[in-house]
């Protein structure tokens, strides 16, 4: 037996509280798991289990062993699962989580093209505009727009996501048409919280750059919100380009300050850091990537 095996015997023994159970499960006799056992403490030089003719328990030794290598075994159990997986057509769950607002209009047809090639997978999508915790929450997958702040999990950058400001020819007769970023703290603009400075409007212009503050009547969540409050004349809204597609295309909005760029965002695909990426989880990253290129 090599030393995994040892070491994923000693965690069947410590945690089912009995060599008869844990030989059974690892497939040996009882008295072949005990002399693994005590060839592990040999080669370890520390007593880990006390043993009775009714039960085992462990030593403070034994704990600290197991306190170590029950994360590194699941670890090594994953990876060979994704190893086997990879091998294989994939198949499972994956579970994901989007804002409401781009889950909703922008992960539909990619979840549905993705499932079709693979019909063995299942998605689980939760939509929701907090920064939901992937790790203690289960989730194997989140998708979000911005710029990430510094953390422990994995991030893979999709797909530019481009910011315009716009508004309806309705509101820009009545308030008039902004030329300079400048001029848009004198205007009415809507205030979207899911940004994270939403009161505040970043834009360059080869060389030039302004950092304006803004405020405005209407306060929101969601870029097809502000979108649709833009058209109906409430005031000037700075949301991502995919958001304003159809609005703009109907001529409900016209784009603002030629020439002029808001500071744009990413499209992420973020991980938990601490569990092996699963192929199928991999895979559906992948394809996102390549369905978001030439989309956002």
């Amino acid at each position: 037996m090599d030393r995994i095996d040892a070491l994923r015997l000693f965690a069947s023994v410590s945690e089912l509280g009995s060599f008869t159970k844990a030989a059974e499960k690892e497939g040996m006799t009882p008295g072949a798991a005990s002399k693994q056992i005590t060839a592990l403490e040999t080669r370890l030089q520390a007593r880990l289990l006390e043993r009775t003719t009714r039960s085992v328990r462990l030593t403070d030794a034994g704990q600290a062993l197991l306190d170590r290598v029950r994360p590194w075994l699941a670890e090594y159990e994953s990876l060979e699962d994704g190893v086997a997986e990879a091998r294989a057509a994939p198949a499972g769950l994956i579970r994901i989580t989007a804002p409401v607002d781009f889950g909703a209009s922008g992960l539909m047809k990619p979840i549905a093209q993705f499932m079709a090639q693979w019909p063995a997978v299942e998605v689980r999508l939760s939509l929701a505009d907090r920064m939901v915790d992937l790790v203690n929450e289960g989730f194997d997958l989140a998708v979000r727009i911005g710029n990430l702040p510094d953390s422990a999990l994995i991030a893979k950058r999709l797909a530019p996501a481009c910011m315009c400001v716009v508004a309806s020819p309705d509101y820009l007769a009545g308030a008039g048409t902004p030329s300079h970023p400048g001029e848009l703290a004198e205007h009415d603009i809507i205030i979207d919280r899911n940004k994270p400075a939403p009161n505040s409007l970043k834009l360059t212009k080869d060389d030039d750059e302004v950092d304006v503050r803004v405020s405005g009547r209407l306060v929101l969540n969601g870029a097809s919100a502000a979108i649709e409050a833009a058209a109906a004349g409430v005031g000037i809204a700075c949301s991502p380009a995919y958001a304003a597609k159809e609005a703009l295309k109907e001529g409900r909005v016209v784009p603002l300050l030629d020439g002029w760029e808001p500071e744009h965002r990413h499209l992420w695909a973020v991980f938990p850091s601490n569990r092996y990426m699963t192929h199928r989880v991999r895979l559906f990253a992948d394809f996102l990537g390549e369905y978001f290129g030439e989309r956002i």
